[in-house]
Formats: C-alpha cells, structure tokens, sequence
C-alpha cells in the first residue's frame, strides 16, 4: 500500500547494530536533472546561498494527543484545554459532551474532519472515528506522545498544493453551508499527503532507541550528502526537501526554505565566503578529527558554517485568510567539514554541531496521493468512496484538491 511504503520509510529503522555511517546518495533527490558537486562550480554558480522558489505555507501538524483532525480548535469551549495542552483523553472526553447536533448554527465550528464528512454526506462520519480512534491506538500508558502527529503530510503538502489564501464556503448534500477556512483545507492536504502519498524518495535512517542488544541508526545524515543535497535541489533547482531536524527517537519534518553558508579554516578558524583562500591540503591527516574515516581520495578539507532556514509549523488559527505574514520560520545552523577530491568536488564530511538530520527526503514529483480505493473504483459514488478511503484516514484527493483550487 502506499501510505503503508511511506508510514515504513519514515518510521521503520532499516538496520541494527551498524558501524560508522557510509556515504548516502544525493542524487535521487536531483531527479535526474545534473548535480552541482564541485564547490567551484558552485561558487561560479553564486550557491553559496539559496532559496526555494515555493511558497511553502506554516500550518499545524494536527498533533494526535489532541485528537488530530477532530480537533474543533475554533470552538470557545475547547480553548482551555488547547492552551493548557490537554492530553487525548480529556479532548475525547469534551467532544463526547458536545455531540454533533449541540454546533447547530454554529457547524463553522466544527473540526476539519467533521466538516468533510458533512461535505461528502458521509453521516457515519467515518473520517472523525479515524482521528479519535488514531488517538486511542497511540494512548500508551495514559498519555498520547506530544509528537506524534502529520508533521510528514504537512511537510509534503506545504510543497505540493497551493496555498489556501482565502476561505471556502460549500453546500453539503443536506442543503447546509459550510465554510472550510485556511487551516481546515490545509489540514485535509497534510491528511491527505500523510496517509495517500506515494513511494517517497528516502534518504538516512530513523533513529532508535536501544531495543534489547541491538541499537538503531542513530549516526546523522553525512554531511557531505546534506550539503550536495541542498546546493541542488535547493540552490540550482529552487526546490525543496524535507528533513527531520530533531536527532534521536522523535520525527520532526521540516520543509528546506533557504540556507547560506560560510567556509572556514579548519585549523585557524579564518572565514570567507571563498573556499579556496581557507581550504586545507590533506596531508595532515593527524590533525583532522577521526582521521581513519576519512575518504580515501581526500585531497582538502574545508570547514562549513551552515545556517539552514526551515518552513515552521505553527497551531491551528482562526483566520479566515492566509498568507506569508502569518508564517514561521525555524532556524538551524549546523558546523561541519566536507573532504574534497583534487577537483574540489565533495566528497563526504564530519559533524561537529552533532544536530543534522538523521534523514531527508521529499515526495515524488511523479505521483498524486490518491486514496486507494479512488484508485480502484472511480466510478463509485463519492460518499461510498470517501467511507471506504476514510477508514485508512484517506480524504478523497478530488475532494481536497477541489478545496485548495478555490481557496487559491
């Protein structure tokens, strides 16, 4: 399945027990457009910065513990319990008191869920069940873990669908109108991308925690590949990729929105812009941190200073416009060496900031995040395709992508 090729890639560890991190590739990001990999040719280029020419939008990663898209965070009686950050139980517990037909009048209330299953005339509300039951599944111990959520669709869709400026008002089967406002259709594409999306193109591995005597990947991604990663698909391409920018057990996506770096001596600490006047000659191995991992065709090292600015999430709000003043940004700056050949092309690196990401990624240009059920009875009428597509937590691509085109 492939929410399921995608759930794997992003949370399964691929291996147990490995020794110092090889070399990842790069360049299935690039798809298969030339990579930049010498830092003369980058430099030529004027990559020692860059940006992304998307409009990458902020949004909520929709967090389980408080009921993921069933969440009704513009309803006055649920603002104690966001603000106090209120575990699963005592959401479930409100919505419980508060049933459906109590927001008679006031259904724009409703959560985002809620307001698609009224859209599709679904009124087994099968996409609200699949929030709050996620929920219970992660209920370990009395407590859902703070996060767990759609940071993953969020990251893809805030690359793939365009941003939602302006509000949505739609009539459900029943006659009701019923406004979808920015973050209701920006939570249904971060659904929608979390569980529909394709095979992604992965490059790392998770972390994990020490499971009995084996001890999961938990070396970062090579610095060598990060930086290649972002002077192409981010500097020349203009594009973005997704990484996890919290090192261990926990998964944080975050968009790449623009990064600039700045070159320094690996000995004295000089900086410059220009690589060649504080590159270093390899013939000084003892002097270089962990000599013996060093590339065998090494021929400098060249210490980076890398400031990387990230699309941030943000909670859900009441807004009923969006636009790039209402978005965050997170900063990571990241210190590292890269070993280069005698072309001056790179060829892998060590941390010392010991904070990149243990993975990257960034969804596949060639796919759509249809349900599967849309993908095996598109003759089927809507609500019975949207009941089917729910139960795996799949809004209808047709439904959500309709949402962001008159929301554009």
């Amino acid at each position: 399945m492939k929410s399921l090729l995608l759930i794997s890639a992003l949370v399964s560890a691929t291996a147990f027990g490995q020794a110092a991190k090889t070399e990842e590739d790069p360049t299935p990001l690039f798809e298969g457009q030339r990579e930049v990999r010498s830092l003369s040719e980058a430099a030529r280029l004027g990559l020692n910065r860059g940006q992304t020419a998307l409009d990458l939008w902020s949004g909520s990663y929709w967090p389980t513990y408080q009921g993921a898209l069933a969440v009704r965070y513009r309803a006055q009686e649920l603002k104690p319990l966001l603000e106090g950050k209120a575990q699963w139980d005592k959401h479930r517990e409100l919505y419980e008191k508060l049933p459906l037909y109590s927001f008679i009048g006031r259904e724009n209330e409703l959560s985002p869920a809620e307001k698609y299953d009224l859209l599709v005339g679904d009124e087994e509300m099968t996409l609200t069940k699949y929030a709050w039951e996620l929920g219970e599944k992660s209920n370990l111990g009395g407590k859902v873990k703070t996060w767990r959520g759609l940071c993953d669709g969020w990251a893809s869709a805030a690359q793939m669908m365009p941003r939602p400026r302006k509000s949505v008002t739609l009539v459900t089967p029943k006659g009701l109108p019923l406004t979808f406002f920015p973050e209701d259709i920006k939570a249904l594409g971060s659904q929608m991308y979390a569980r529909s999306q394709g095979p992604v193109i992965f490059i790392g591995k998770r972390c994990r925690p020490v499971i009995g005597t084996f001890t999961g990947a938990c070396d970062e991604t090579n610095p060598g590949t990060f930086h290649r990663a972002l002077l192409t698909r981010v500097g020349k391409l203009r594009k973005t990729f997704i990484a996890d920018v919290s090192p261990g057990g926990e998964v944080w996506n975050y968009p790449v929105e623009s990064y600039q770096v700045t070159y320094y001596n690996v000995f004295d600490d000089e900086e410059s812009q220009d690589f060649e006047t504080v590159k270093e000659a390899f013939d000084k191995k003892g002097r270089f941190a962990r000599p013996g991992r060093r590339d065998p065709r090494t021929a400098f090292i060249v210490g980076v200073k890398l400031t990387v600015n990230y699309r941030d999430m943000r909670d859900a709000n009441l807004s009923e416009t969006d636009g790039p003043l209402l978005d965050k940004v997170l900063t990571k700056t990241y210190v590292y060496d890269l070993e280069l050949d005698g072309q001056n092309n790179i060829l892998r690196g060590e941390s010392f900031s010991k904070n990149l990401p243990d993975f990257i990624w960034a969804p596949n240009d060639r796919t759509y995040p249809l349900s599967d059920a849309e993908e095996r009875n598109a003759s089927t009428s809507v609500v019975e395709l949207s009941k089917v597509s729910a139960k795996r937590g799949q809004p209808l691509a047709r439904i959500v992508e309709r949402l962001f085109e008159l929301a554009k």
